[in-house]
């Protein structure tokens, strides 16, 4: 275990990989959750019941690091925008433990024409030296947007965007960047944002979309909240080598063997497992090391 660790976690090394709740060195510690988009009922009971640990949301302006909309662009990774937003829960309030979350939605890389939304919620540790987070992806996201002129027939559209219980955002559509309104969930603030950003747009158009901020779309809040739980299973999970908290999987290793020419076709072999504190690290094969790939799948077979 790492110098900056603390006391704490050795005292509770056991021969298992899990802790009791009532003795993970978490338990009736407190957490402060950096969010202004009411985050703490998705992220804080997972952590509570799997770990005892306490969560408590500080608002702190998480707008700074970037949003959703655009007009604050994120400069960082998710995981490095995730932490500073933990950090400025940390630093209000002066506790050592904070939680945040941080969402990327966008056409799937191996299926463009439907959206992934990725939610990763992350605890940083400063007492112990640790950071630990999780990710969890879905499909089912709302992310609906079109351009619209004043007075144009939106039926299909808000029932694509499942409105009002998604709410909206309205921004001209080419031209200036302001105003943006966000947060719309009723017809008539709808109707009148969209003659306002018409009427500024060069193209006579307002943008209509979804507003992905997590208090207003609860297709995302569902993701948030399997994220939360990845995240507390980990956290209850211990480093077999030091007995941290926050052991589990970190990368895949690809390559599978043709079973014509040898050559490694790019599927999943295997899982790396490693830990926050220490230089652990432990590969879990995923499939039998006498597992072969189909020839159709092979860039030297199959071109």
């Amino acid at each position: 275990m790492s110098s900056g660790e603390s006391g704490r976690l050795a005292a509770t090394i056991r021969p298992s990989h899990r802790w009791e709740q009532a003795d993970h060195p978490y338990a009736g510690l407190v957490a402060v959750l950096a969010t202004k988009h009411e985050k703490l009922p998705l992220i804080g009971p997972p952590l509570e019941e799997a770990i005892g640990l306490q969560v408590k949301a500080v608002a702190v302006n998480t707008d700074v690091l970037g949003t959703f909309a655009g007009d604050i662009p994120r400069r960082g990774s998710p995981l490095e925008t995730a932490i500073a937003k933990a950090r400025l829960g940390m630093s209000a309030t002066g506790h050592a433990i904070g939680l945040a979350s941080e969402g990327s939605i966008g056409p799937d890389p191996t299926m463009p024409f439907i959206n992934t939304d990725k939610e990763l919620v992350v605890l940083v540790d400063d007492d112990s030296g640790i950071v630990v987070w999780e990710i969890h992806s879905s499909w089912d996201i709302v992310a609906a947007a079109t351009s619209v002129g004043t007075g144009d027939d939106l039926g299909a559209f808000l029932a694509k965007a499942c409105f009002p219980d998604h709410q909206l955002i309205v921004r001209p559509n080419i031209g200036p960047v302001h105003p943006i309104h966000k947060g719309i969930s009723s017809i008539e603030k709808l109707g009148s944002a969209i003659a306002e950003c018409a009427a500024v747009a060069t193209d006579g158009l307002a943008r209509v979309e979804t507003d992905l901020r997590a208090h207003g779309c609860p297709s995302r809040r569902a993701v948030i909240a399997g994220a939360a739980q990845r995240l507390a299973s980990r956290i209850a999970a211990r480093c077999p080598a030091c007995g941290a908290p926050g052991w589990g999987p970190r990368s895949v290793v690809f390559g599978i063997p043709c079973a014509w020419c040898g050559t490694e076709v790019a599927r999943p072999r295997a899982e790396t497992y490693s830990c926050p504190a220490c230089e652990h690290l432990e590969t879990r094969g995923l499939v039998s090391p006498e597992e072969r790939a189909d020839p159709g799948e092979c860039p030297q077979c199959n071109p």
